[in-house]
Parts: C-alpha cells; structure tokens; sequence
C-alpha cells in the first residue's frame, strides 16, 4: 500500500499497478476519484487514518470509468452512504466486467512482463470476483457534482465509452482515468502522458480525438490511473500523447 500526498487536500493511494485517490475538502469531507480493484478494501481504513479521517467521512465516489480495477470498493463505499457518480455509457460495463472490449487482444502483449504482473495481481485482488456494482449517480459533460471539492466532469470517450476527467479547481488538480497513463499496465514502462494500450482501449482514435475536449481544463496537475503526477501542465501531457501516438 502507497500514500504519497500530491497537493494539498489531495492524496494518491493504491499500489504500483492502481491508483485511487483522496480529496480532503475540509468540513465538507472527502471525495474519492476512483475505487481500485475489489480487495483494496483492505487499504481504505487505514488510508483515510494517515490524512486523519475515518470511513464516514467519505461522502463522495467519482468513478473515472467502469473498468473493474476502478470500481472495486464501489459496493463497500456505497454501504456507508457515499454517493457513487458514474457515467450512463459506462453502466453496463461496471455492472459486468467481463463485457469488456478492446481493440487489441491481450496475445500481442504476452511477451511483456510487466502484463502478466499486471494480471496476476489484479486476480490476486478480486477482479474475477467483483462484488455486485450498486447504484450510481449519472453524470454528463459539463456538469459540476455536488460533492465535496466540487469537481467539473468532461466526458472524453475512448478508453470506454463513459470514460471522464474530472477537475477540482479549488484543488488546482485534474484526475485523467485511464484517458492518460504515465505507465502503462500492460508494458511496463514508465513515460511522459500517452493513451493507454490498444489492448485496454476500446476505441484508441476516439480516446486520441478526446484529447481535444480537454481545452478547457486550467490545472497544471494531471494525475493518471496508472502511474506517478503530471506536473507540467495539460497542454503538454495532451502534446506528448499525440506525439506518442497509441501503441
């Protein structure tokens, strides 16, 4: 288990292969963007101790997209009382995992080790047994959640097709989802901003046209799924995607 704080009232937890995060928003209380792989549970209690906080004070989960090692403690939050918030389009994929699709089977990226880690770990965690998806909250483009640090949603479709970003400006921090990755789970490498894999996108060209939606994004702290803070800047994270290009 990792916590590293990013900003303040803002704090990365998970492990190397998964990232989910904190946002600390004073008397409000916290937020959680993204919920990592089922077992990762066991890490909630005693992240929350490390930024001083207990289970209920969470009221919030905005989920990035439904991708299983993203929705993991969804079942767990929602049985304190927190909100979920996910999009419409990624409904069905979080209340069935295994309908997952990519452009790209996973056989092209056998030979990387860093894949079959990735694999072993996210079984190891409960993927192939999620517990059921409760009830979330839709959210749409544009909107503003009523959640503590009251973060603006953009839908940038691709990786799923409900995948989104979501800026918290009085956190000066913009969470990308699997939309970016500063590593990729499937290679291994640590990198500048690039999608993800063909592999784990669904649409690699739409998650490249999403990079578009992203204008009106101000915060210069970017921060992944999968992999460390982005420190300089939107514009230059969506630059080295392109230049990347999908692999």
């Amino acid at each position: 288990m990792t916590i590293s704080k990013v900003t303040s009232g803002v704090w990365r937890a998970g492990t190397r292969y998964v990232n989910w995060y904190m946002i600390d928003a004073g008397k409000d209380g916290v937020t959680l963007v993204d919920a990592g792989l089922p077992a990762y549970v066991h890490q909630l209690d005693e992240s929350l101790r490390q930024i001083g906080r207990t289970r209920n004070d969470v009221r919030a989960l905005a989920l990035t997209h439904g991708h299983i090692d993203h929705i993991g403690m969804a079942a767990a939050l929602a049985e304190l009382g927190a909100s979920i918030y996910l999009h419409s389009a990624d409904s069905h994929l979080a209340a069935y995992p295994r309908s997952n699709a990519s452009q790209r089977s996973l056989i092209h990226y056998a030979y990387y080790p860093a894949m079959i880690a990735f694999l072993a770990h996210a079984i190891s965690h409960g993927a192939l047994r999620p517990p059921p998806m409760p009830h979330a909250i839709a959210i749409t483009d544009g909107s503003v959640l009523e959640v503590p640090g009251h973060p603006r949603v953009t839908h940038v479709p691709g990786h799923t097709d409900g995948s989104c970003v979501f800026e918290f400006p009085e956190h000066e921090v913009a969470f990308v989802g699997d939309l970016l990755c500063t590593i990729s789970p499937f290679t291994g490498r640590p990198a500048n901003p690039q999608l993800q894999t063909r592999g784990s996108n669904k649409n690699s060209d739409q998650a490249m046209a999403s990079l578009s939606r992203l204008h009106n994004v101000q915060t210069r702290l970017v921060l992944p799924g999968h992999g460390t803070p982005w420190r300089d800047g939107i514009e230059a994270a969506i630059a080295s995607a392109k230049r990347i290009g999908c692999r």
